[in-house]
């Protein structure tokens, strides 16, 4: 066996790279560091780097290097120094997809990632139904989180991971017709378990995916329709007949409504005689108070970000900026409400990257989406048309900007993003370019 083919084989673990979330960031951060070795020796023609699709991303990353250098005076700014490695992850991603797996992929590969979500769905549904995963993980804030533990991101990780699912029965032209029903039944639990997830935002952006996916994948609208119908039973399965340790609709929908509206409950004590009893009555009445964007504290959070902007309106605060403010008034700020980052993407940018930020995220979501438009309206499409919209519907989902957001630049987050830019780079490659 030649040197190259065992080189090839061993980076066919790239392949599963979206799993690596579910083991943990520093699994993840290892496959991170085997790509940009994969990009190393692989790749070492320099003018890659003066693409038109990618010295924006290189500017980019300079500026918010170079933000964070001037800007950020505690250990904050370090990890953005290095900001760089995500564009050289991307670039190992799209040479990995491009060179190795094209040539060594079977559908081998892609069943055992479909057997892993198996796994992961059967362990969310037993930590539902008994209240303990098979590790023993309980649930935690009535949200279940299977393999996560009290990190709760599973919905988010299903909700950025389905776009890259689909992407590999695209590109890799898997026959997904010659198993429509365990596709509507694969599909039928992905949905489920983003639901008993409880988180809102990612329940958000998987029916804003869901219909981009009926009205511009015809391939997938009957599968995914069957699947939704399949969700909304088990929903109304779990509210009527009060299934499961824990009360996701209470938190999904009572909840939302309550912090959006600022329902208040205060007990009234009604004195007035009755005919039937002389016994007073407490009566709970509901009132609402004030209308919040999302809650209390998002708003309150946008609230500082925005004050924060109106402050560095050019510049912003540099990257981790939020949080490197609030340290500095001891999350005690005059406005606002304090975390560790604005919980918006467009808040993000303005507070941490000012006008020039926001003016890199405009002209990337722009692009996205100008493109996803121009591929749509071809007539006759190939698998790879349908690869690059549903990847670019990926990186909008990943970017949506008016929903509550984690931390552009946690690794977890930025790690998702560039993977989806990975995979868009070798689908534009495939058609736009020709």
């Amino acid at each position: 066996m030649s040197n190259k083919l065992i080189k090839d084989k061993f980076f066919i673990i790239l392949f599963f790279f979206p799993l690596s979330f579910i083991f943990g960031i520093a699994v993840t951060e290892i496959l991170v560091a085997i790509c940009l070795i994969y990009f190393l020796l692989n790749y070492n023609k320099i003018e890659i780097f003066f693409k038109k699709k990618i010295i924006i991303l290189v500017i980019f990353s300079v500026y918010i290097s170079l933000n964070a250098f001037f800007q950020i005076s505690d250990n904050l700014k370090y990890s953005s120094f290095i900001y760089f490695r995500y564009i050289l992850f991307s670039l190992g991603i799209f040479i990995f997809y491009e060179k190795v797996i094209n040539l060594n992929f079977n559908n081998k590969l892609f069943n055992i990632i479909l057997f892993s979500f198996f796994i992961l769905f059967f362990d969310s549904f037993l930590q539902f139904y008994t209240g303990k995963n098979i590790l023993g993980y309980g649930i935690h804030a009535q949200r279940i989180s299977s393999f996560f533990g009290d990190e709760l991101i599973l919905g988010s990780f299903l909700i950025r991971t389905l776009p890259i699912l689909i992407w590999y029965i695209y590109h890799f032209q898997i026959k997904l017709f010659e198993k429509k029903f365990f596709y509507t039944v694969f599909f039928a639990a992905y949905f489920c378990v983003i639901y008993l997830s409880g988180e809102r935002t990612s329940i958000g952006l998987f029916l804003i995916f869901f219909a981009s996916i009926i009205f511009f994948i015809p391939d997938l609208k009957k599968i995914f329709i069957h699947s939704f119908i399949i969700l909304l039973i088990f929903i109304s399965s779990t509210i009527f007949f009060n299934f499961g340790k824990s009360s996701i609709d209470v938190r999904v929908f009572k909840k939302t409504y309550n912090q959006i509206f600022q329902v208040e409950q205060k007990n009234d004590i009604q004195t007035e005689q009755r005919n039937d009893t002389k016994d007073d009555k407490a009566v709970v009445s509901k009132k609402i108070s004030k209308i919040y964007i999302f809650s209390k504290d998002h708003h309150g959070h946008l609230v500082l970000a925005k004050k924060i902007f109106l402050e560095n309106p050019i510049f912003g605060a540099g990257p981790k900026g939020f949080r490197h403010y609030c340290r500095k008034v001891n999350y005690d700020p005059e406005i606002g409400i304090c975390s560790t980052h604005p919980h918006n993407l467009l808040a993000q940018f303005a507070s941490e990257l000012g006008i020039i930020g926001l003016t890199f995220f405009l002209i990337f979501f722009i692009y996205i989406f100008k493109k996803f438009i121009q591929v749509n309206s071809i007539k006759n499409k190939s698998s790879h048309h349908y690869a690059i919209l549903v990847i670019s519907l990926g990186l909008l989902i990943n970017l949506f900007p008016f929903l509550p957001s984690g931390n552009f630049f946690n690794n977890w987050i930025s790690l998702f993003i560039y993977f989806n830019l990975g995979l868009y780079l070798v689908s534009y490659n495939k058609i736009i370019s020709k």
